[in-house]
């Protein structure tokens, strides 16, 4: 079966169940109406997808490894930086839709205007953080002093856009959401003009713009046009239920960060600079499994406030697990046939990661299994989702780590990513269906 024929089959199973024989026309035409908001949206990712990798791959022809490992240092800071979130955003991503399942629309506003103003001040601390060390150190080379600016305005503009993202929520909000990404593919067209023109200042440039654009674009469309006011009682029982999701969603971009830690221990700032095209990879083939988690996640609680089984929400997880791998599965079967030749003939600085780049798109696709995962925070099956969490830093630390010493330090982490990415894409889906099971009524919350 064709990828949007299955997309199509399975995608009123995530509006939380599918279509009887003996449904009534109108309730057809609103599932058909689910079906091509998905497929748009998916479409949508899908081209976002094709033009960062293609916009990425024109970056490493004409930026130095040496640049492109500072770049990717401070990326890595920054994700790492996400820590001042501390979950409200986590906990209206769940509490949010499941209020509007119920009907609560005085308190979907509430929550929506409490993440709002936690939203605002978290990233101004961020950007701020970025700026103060280039202030008050004054680096002299000059790819830090253009990095670090561009890397505060990108990290303070997404952590608005994140925001932003959490409060699109129904069929419409979504195809709205599509247009975000229709806007974030344009503007990655603009990438390999602004790079092969200025080099590095034209990379910081496009991700300044491109950051800004997208977030102020974002905002004009948003869905939930509330004030930002901060009501403590609001941001506990946030904090409550995002903690645990914050928790596992900063250990995950943790763990996913330690192959580049690895790197800077064995080789430094210019190892991880090699290893750059292999993160690139990951980064390409990691967005559409985050779109469909952007899709389902929502949409299960929604479901679930809506009074739907933990049994339709598991087939959910697994259909959003499955569709995921199949869309990257072309990408990096054709990854793998291409990358030498490609590298040799058109980026020969970066030959040293051609290990890296093969190996990373096989983990790539192994790690499209975690839309999956999103069921544990919707279904609050905590116990499952730390053991998720504390096997995802034990492999992508230990399995990155012992392999990057028996050989090429880049091709054995990249490697020590994909058996990390088997062992716990397995264990993942084991634990989906545990949580998914028929429960007695003592055991429902």
């Amino acid at each position: 079966m064709s990828l949007p024929r299955l997309a199509t089959a399975w995608a009123p199973l995530w509006a939380g169940g599918g279509p009887t024989l003996a449904a009534a026309s109108p309730e057809r035409r609103d599932r058909l109406g689910e079906r091509g908001t998905f497929l748009a949206f998916v479409l949508a990712v899908g081209t976002t997808n094709v033009a960062s990798l293609a916009g990425n791959a024109f970056v490493f022809r004409w930026v130095d490894p040496a640049s492109m490992g500072v770049w990717h240092t401070l990326l890595l800071a920054s994700s790492y930086l996400m820590v001042a979130r501390l979950g409200v955003v986590n906990g209206m991503g769940r509490e949010l839709p499941f209020a509007l399942g119920r009907g609560d629309l005085d308190g979907a506003r509430r929550i929506a205007a409490t993440s709002l103003s936690y939203s605002v001040v978290c990233s101004v601390v961020v950007g701020l953080s970025f700026l103060v060390p280039l202030l008050v150190l004054r680096p002299s080379e000059p790819t830090w002093r253009l990095a670090l600016p561009t890397i505060a305005v990108v990290s303070a503009a997404n952590l608005y856009l994140a925001f932003l993202q959490a409060t699109f929520r129904s069929d419409s909000d979504f195809a709205h959401l599509a247009r975000v990404y229709w806007l974030q593919a344009a503007i990655s067209l603009l990438l390999p003009v602004l790079v092969y023109t200025l080099g590095f200042p034209g990379l910081c440039l496009h991700s300044a713009l491109q950051a800004v654009v997208v977030t102020a674009f974002a905002h004009a469309i948003r869905p939930l046009r509330v004030p930002a006011r901060f009501e403590p009682q609001v941001a506990r029982q946030l904090l409550a239920t995002g903690m645990p999701l914050f928790l596992a969603g900063y250990l995950q971009v943790l763990a996913a960060g330690f192959d580049r830690v690895i790197l800077l221990h064995r080789g430094g700032v210019a190892a991880v600079g090699y290893y750059a095209p292999a993160v690139a990879v990951l980064a390409a083939l990691g967005i559409v499994p985050g779109a469909v988690a952007t899709y389902v996640y929502p949409r299960m609680s929604y479901a679930l406030g809506h009074g739907r089984s933990e049994g339709s929400l598991g087939r959910m997880a697994l259909s959003a697990a499955a569709v995921s791998v199949l869309a990257g599965l072309p990408v990096a079967a054709a990854g793998w046939l291409v990358a030498p030749s490609v590298i040799e003939r058109f980026f020969p600085q970066y030959v040293a990661s051609i290990g890296a780049v093969r190996w990373s798109l096989v983990s790539g696709l192994v790690w499209s299994l975690s839309p999956a995962t999103m069921v544990l925070g919707s279904l609050k099956a905590w116990r499952s989702l730390a053991f998720y969490v504390c096997l995802l830093l034990v492999t992508r630390s230990a399995c990155p780590w012992v392999l990057s010493r028996a050989g090429d330090p880049l091709e054995g982490v990249a490697r020590g990513n994909l058996l990390a990415a088997v062992l716990v894409g397995a264990v993942s889906l084991v634990l989906v269906r545990q949580a998914a099971a028929p429960r007695t009524p003592e055991g429902l919350s």
